[in-house]
């Protein structure tokens, strides 16, 4: 395990992590037996432990251990026991309580960041998106937070920075909240969204292209398209006209499922501001790329 990984998870969860941390290899032989696997090398580490596992019929599996009782972790499996298997990983064995499950691996696992040209990536994320999305039930209502419970980071950020001295532009803060408060108040249809859907979360396997690591959120369908497009100046090749391609891709991603351009845009800004300050909650980071990022996105005109 990296030292970044570990610092992470200490100061996310203090002498808890700490002593979570030291667990994990006796977490990983457990399961080992329990689910009769071979595990192998972590992948890189960001707030969970994942490696890649053999089963005992010799099928290529991944290992996930999150820290226990973490309500990320668990609405993650409740969201793929509910999205549809044909365009989400499957999952093979679970244990809620100490935070550990064993999911089926996308082979080969090339992101769909790695297509181009760009229009044949959206067409892909497309059609994975059509038939990710399903009417949100009374129980997943009750399962799931909603977007609503998402906006609330703005409130806990007043709370703790002055807004015209704060590290997030008091315009851009603003506007985001703005469009929270706006969209929040109308009567659109709920959906199960994945939450998390950028081109990095959807791999492709034998059996065709699989999003992977859900939030499990409750929401409009147009919100799902915000963490694609909230990061252009990362997931966009590097020296390109990186406004225009942010602009095709709105456009193109409307045309393809039906949304309205603006709307899509201003959740795309939305999404790009909310996320400067869970950087700035969890791991105390702000980089001005972030605030770059969102600026670009304000600035398309249609």
């Amino acid at each position: 395990m990296d030292e970044e990984f570990k610092n992470r998870i200490i100061n996310l969860y203090g002498d808890g992590g700490q002593n979570w941390l030291e667990s994990i290899p006796s977490l990983i032989g457990k399961y080992e037996k329990e689910w009769n696997i071979k595990t192998l090398t972590p992948f890189k580490l960001s707030y969970n432990y994942v490696c890649p596992a053999r089963t005992s019929g010799n099928e290529e599996a991944v290992l996930k251990l999150s820290f226990p009782k973490n309500k990320e972790f668990t609405s993650e499996i409740e969201a793929l026991k509910r999205l549809p298997t044909e365009v989400a990983i499957k999952i093979i064995n679970e244990d809620l309580p100490e935070g550990a499950v064993l999911l089926e691996r996308a082979v080969p696992g090339n992101p769909i960041s790695s297509i181009q040209p760009d229009e044949t990536q959206l067409h892909i994320a497309s059609q994975v998106i059509k038939k990710l999305h399903q009417l949100a039930s009374l129980e997943m209502l009750a399962l799931f937070p909603n977007i609503s419970d998402w906006a609330k980071a703005f409130g806990r950020y007043e709370n703790t920075f002055s807004l015209n001295s704060g590290p997030i532009p008091k315009n851009l803060f603003d506007l985001g909240e703005g469009i929270f408060r706006e969209f929040l108040q109308e009567n659109k249809e709920q959906v199960l969204l994945h939450g998390d859907l950028h081109n990095d979360n959807i791999l492709l396997s034998d059996r065709g292209w699989l999003a992977i690591d859900p939030k499990g959120l409750i929401g409009e369908r147009e919100f799902e398209l915000g963490a694609y497009l909230r990061n252009p100046f990362f997931d966009i090749p590097k020296g390109s006209n990186y406004k225009q391609v942010e602009k095709n891709r709105i456009a193109q991603f409307c045309e393809e499922l039906g949304f309205e351009k603006e709307r899509v845009k201003l959740w795309a800004i939305a999404s790009a501001v909310i996320s400067l300050i869970w950087f700035v909650e969890d791991e105390n980071n702000f980089k001005e790329i972030y605030v770059k990022n969102a600026e670009l996105i304000n600035e398309i005109k249609f």
